[in-house]
């Protein structure tokens, strides 16, 4: 391989990288993070709606999905399930909580798992969501419990920013 193709081959996979680490945006004061346990079904399906129904209604927030243990990819059938309502769905692996995270976010939704280190400064923006059904049992079950609290988020943040 001659020089050119090594440098060709370099500045492509720096390129890739780097857009795949744009692509996770940095949480902040008006970031809602939602967190299960590997990131693949519960916290990706709500961060999916969440940001469906926040844009909707031309709210400021957006939402993240963390894991406490992350999976290696997506769950394929959330994958499925999301693009067919046309809804965007991560790319690459699910990421980790931070504590940064955790610190930093407007709001923190634990979806039946439990969360690194709960800090003080944590406990008056987490919202605890433990009776979602597994998604891996029944996905249209699980989807209409996770949308339907995230509809119940969404407008507690609409009637908020009103005041």
């Amino acid at each position: 391989m001659n020089l050119f193709k090594l440098l060709l081959l370099a500045s492509t996979a720096l390129a890739q990288s780097s857009a795949q680490s744009s692509t996770q945006p940095e949480v902040n004061a008006s970031t809602v993070v939602f967190v299960c346990e590997h990131g693949a079904a519960k916290s990706v399906i709500a961060a999916a709606h969440f940001n469906r129904l926040a844009s909707e209604k031309n709210l400021p927030y957006r939402a993240v999905a963390r894991a406490t243990n992350p999976g290696d990819a997506v769950a394929p059938a959330v994958r499925t399930n999301l693009a067919a309502e046309g809804l965007d769905v991560p790319a690459g692996k699910p990421k980790a909580v931070s504590d940064l995270d955790l610190t930093r976010a407007g709001r923190v939704v634990s979806l039946a798992t439990d969360l690194p280190a709960k800090k003080p400064s944590v406990k008056p923006k987490l919202l605890e969501w433990n009776d979602i059904p597994s998604v891996s049992q029944d996905y249209s079950a699980a989807r209409a419990a996770i949308v339907g609290e995230v509809e119940k988020l969404i407008n507690k943040l609409a009637a908020e920013a009103k005041k």
